[in-house]
């Protein structure tokens, strides 16, 4: 399947999805209770009847009008219970919320979720929305009804019953990557992801962008995916980096390199040696400074590493 998905990552973009959409007001949930919260039990009640009639091609009039519900997250809610709670599936809560992992679910945050599975396309990118539905057996009369539209010249629109592809559910799910450093050695971590005390001074945090992983300079340095080479040279904080272009926007970043390997331009496959580790820019010591970004925003590189 191709890059079919178009990543809704800001509220506003959200909102504006739904109002275009002509979808019903936004309801709020509480809480996921499915056994006191009777709003959450229509959600779910009307996602199982839209599994049923795409999947048995039921008139159009059978499927559910499209709505979208909000709900803040808390602090002991995970994406998979969020996903359990809501019979909702992975392809739909990334697609509408714009989620690069399943820790970008966080608490405080609010997310939305809609009465169907599907996902989020640019509603003028005619032949990727055929494809979509023909792959999936979507009868297009589905897309006009949750949309309240007669054809698809809208800047988006939700495909009930869409998916997105094995290749992006690898990315967001962290099994694309592999380690960047020699297989044989267990990643120790000394810096994680997201917000961190200044490592300059303790007085201030900062955000952390990626991951330090503790290894002897000098070591070798693997591609953690397929890709391209974009950059190598020197990047301020980055001291010498190697940036390698990916599928769906990704990139990957190796930073504080003694010596990069290779040249922009190249292709490598996952596993090439493409850097040696050093201790350039802005460090306390030596090691492997990890990133990957989807765009122009970092995301957390995944279940590779424990932190």
């Amino acid at each position: 399947m191709k890059k079919h998905i178009i990543y809704i990552s800001t509220l506003a973009a959200v909102v504006f999805l739904i109002l275009e959409a002509g979808a019903a007001d936004i309801g709020e949930l509480k809480d996921l209770n499915p056994y006191t919260n009777g709003m959450l039990k229509a959600l779910r009640k009307d996602i199982r009847q839209s599994i049923y009639v795409i999947k048995s091609r039921r008139p159009v009039q059978e499927l559910p009008e499209l709505r979208f519900y909000s709900y803040r997250v808390r602090k002991d809610d995970t994406f998979w219970s969020i996903l359990a709670r809501t019979s909702q599936n992975i392809d739909t809560l990334l697609s509408v919320n714009g989620l690069s992992t399943p820790k970008d679910i966080a608490p405080g945050r609010t997310i939305y979720i809609p009465n169907m599975r599907g996902v989020i396309m640019k509603g003028k990118n005619g032949k990727a929305i055929a494809t979509m539905l023909r792959e999936n057996l979507i009868r297009p009369e589905y897309v006009y009804r949750a949309n309240r539209c007669s054809d698809l010249d809208k800047k988006h629109l939700f495909i009930p019953g869409g998916k997105i592809s094995n290749l992006e559910r690898s990315l967001f799910l962290g099994t694309g990557f592999s380690s960047p450093l020699q297989r044989n050695r267990t990643p120790r971590l000394t810096s994680s992801f997201g917000m961190r005390r200044n490592p300059f001074n303790h007085r201030y945090f900062e955000f952390h962008s990626g991951v330090d992983v503790a290894c002897p300079r000098g070591s070798e340095v693997l591609a953690a995916r397929d890709g391209k080479v974009v950059f190598t040279g020197f990047a301020g904080g980055y001291g010498n980096l190697v940036v390698l272009k990916h599928e769906c926007g990704y990139r990957s970043l190796y930073g504080h390199l003694s010596k990069p390997l290779v040249r922009p331009g190249e292709t490598v496959k996952q596993g090439a040696v493409i850097a040696l580790s050093g201790n350039t820019g802005r460090t306390t010591g030596p090691h492997l400074h990890f990133e990957v970004r989807r765009g122009r925003t970092a995301v957390h590189p995944g279940v590779l590493f424990k932190d």
